[in-house]
């Protein structure tokens, strides 16, 4: 299956959370262009109640934002049993070692520093959503097995 599309041939809908307005339009636009359905928000509060109405196959956050930054709103949704199924990317500035690592601790699946290559993020974003897809067939192929005697 194309990474894409979802299920039923629709684009894929990935939220971006940005604050910076340029980097947000910049971002998709490139999500656009490779046959993504992109919706922004401008913090992870705004993205919260986003997520609340609509529920994209991954977001894709800055780290470095007001009033809930990409750390908190990645422990929201990953901790968050509405919401723990969606992969997140954090895109940032940050490249620190600690920052890294802080960001895959509290769930993010990737961690992608700017300026990005371009071919780089959709790379990334067609790799976390092969995983997710993946892990979907996967669970959805378990099943118990009872045995009686």
């Amino acid at each position: 299956m194309n990474s894409d599309k979802d299920k039923t041939g629709t684009k894929v809908k990935i939220l971006i959370v940005e604050d910076s307005p340029t980097q947000a339009a910049e971002l998709q636009f490139l999500l656009e262009q490779n046959n993504y359905s992109a919706s922004i928000a401008k913090n992870g509060i705004e993205a919260l109640t986003f997520l609340k109405k609509s529920k994209p196959r991954l977001v894709i956050s800055d780290i470095l934002m007001p009033e809930m930054d990409g750390f908190e709103l990645c422990r929201n949704i990953t901790t968050d049993e509405n919401f723990k199924n969606i992969p997140v990317i954090l895109l940032t500035t940050l490249s620190e070692p600690e920052d890294i690592i802080r960001g895959l601790e509290i769930g993010a699946h990737n961690f992608v520093t700017k300026p990005y290559d371009k071919e780089f993020l959709l790379a990334r974003i067609n790799n976390v959503l092969a995983n997710y897809d993946i892990r979907q067939k996967a669970f959805s192929e378990m099943g118990i097995w009872i045995i009686f005697s």
